[in-house]
C-alpha cells in the first residue's frame, strides 16, 4: 500500500487542477480564444469594420447556438444592438431558407480594447509636476469605446497632480491637470502680431493662467488692460 500512495496522490492533484480550470472556465463564458469558429470569424470581421479594423480591437462571445456551428449558410449580418459603453452588443444574424422559412438568430458579444495605461512609481503630493521617470506603462484591456486613462508619456508628463497619488495608481485625465505658467504680479512679454507685423512690449500678469489659456494683463507702458493668451512661461500673445 505504501508504493500506491505517491501515484494516487499525483492523481488527486491531476483531478484537482482539471477542476480548477473547469471552474475557471465557466465563470467566464465570453472569454475568447485565437482559435475561432467560422462564425465567430465572421462576426467579429462585421463587428471590427465599426471600429475602423482597430487591430487593438478584439471581440468575445457568449454560447454560439448550435444551428450557428459547423456549415450554417450566413445571409446576413447587422446589428440588432451596437456595442454600449461597456462594448456590450448583439448582432443578428440571418440564414438562408430552408422549405421558404428563414431563421434568425441573436448573438450577443463584448468588444474589447486593448490599451496601454499609466502607473505612478512612487508616492506624490497635489501640486506635483509629473516627469518621465516617475510614470511606467501598463497593458492592459478597456471595455469602453472611449477611456479616461491617458495612453501617451506626452499626455502626462510636465502635468501636475490634482491630489495625492499613491504608488503604482493607474493615472487617469481626472488626477492631472495642465501646469500654471504665468503667476499672478509677474512681468511677461507681451507679443502683438498681425500677420505682417509684431510689436513687443513688457507688461504685468493681471491673473495666473495656463498654456492657451486668455488672460488680463497690463501694458507697463500705456498702462492698459489687455487680453491676451499664454503661449509659454512668459510671453502672452495678442492680436491686432
Amino acid at each position: 500500500m505504501a508504493n500506491r500512495r505517491p501515484g494516487i496522490g499525483i492523481k488527486r492533484w491531476n483531478i484537482c487542477v482539471a477542476l480548477a480550470f473547469c471552474i475557471l472556465f465557466a465563470m467566464q463564458p465570453c472569454a475568447f480564444s485565437q482559435d475561432q469558429s467560422p462564425i465567430q470569424a465572421k462576426l467579429t470581421q462585421f463587428i471590427k469594420k465599426l471600429y475602423n479594423e482597430d487591430e487593438s480591437i478584439k471581440v468575445s462571445f457568449g454560447n454560439i447556438p448550435a444551428h450557428l456551428q459547423g456549415k450554417a449558410n450566413v445571409m446576413n449580418i447587422s446589428f440588432a444592438r451596437l456595442p454600449d459603453a461597456k462594448g456590450e452588443g448583439l448582432c443578428l444574424v440571418e440564414l438562408e431558407k430552408q422549405n421558404n422559412h428563414g431563421k434568425n438568430v441573436y448573438v450577443p458579444f463584448r468588444v474589447i480594447k486593448s490599451a496601454t495605461v499609466f502607473a505612478l512609481t512612487e508616492n506624490r503630493k497635489k501640486g506635483d509636476i509629473i516627469k518621465r521617470d516617475l510614470i511606467a506603462p501598463r497593458n492592459t484591456t478597456l471595455r469602453e469605446k472611449g477611456t479616461i486613462y491617458p495612453s501617451r508619456y506626452g499626455d502626462i508628463e510636465g502635468k501636475v497632480l490634482k491630489k495625492d497619488i499613491a504608488a503604482g495608481t493607474i493615472i487617469t485625465y481626472q488626477m492631472i491637470d495642465a501646469p500654471v505658467l504665468i503667476q499672478k504680479g509677474e512681468t511677461v512679454n507681451i507679443v502683438a502680431e498681425n500677420g505682417k507685423l509684431i510689436v513687443q512690449t513688457k507688461g504685468r500678469a493681471l491673473e495666473k493662467g495656463k498654456m492657451g489659456d486668455s488672460i488680463r494683463v497690463k501694458n507697463t507702458t500705456s498702462d492698459r488692460e489687455i487680453l491676451g493668451k499664454v503661449v509659454d512661461g512668459s510671453t502672452v500673445s495678442v492680436s491686432f
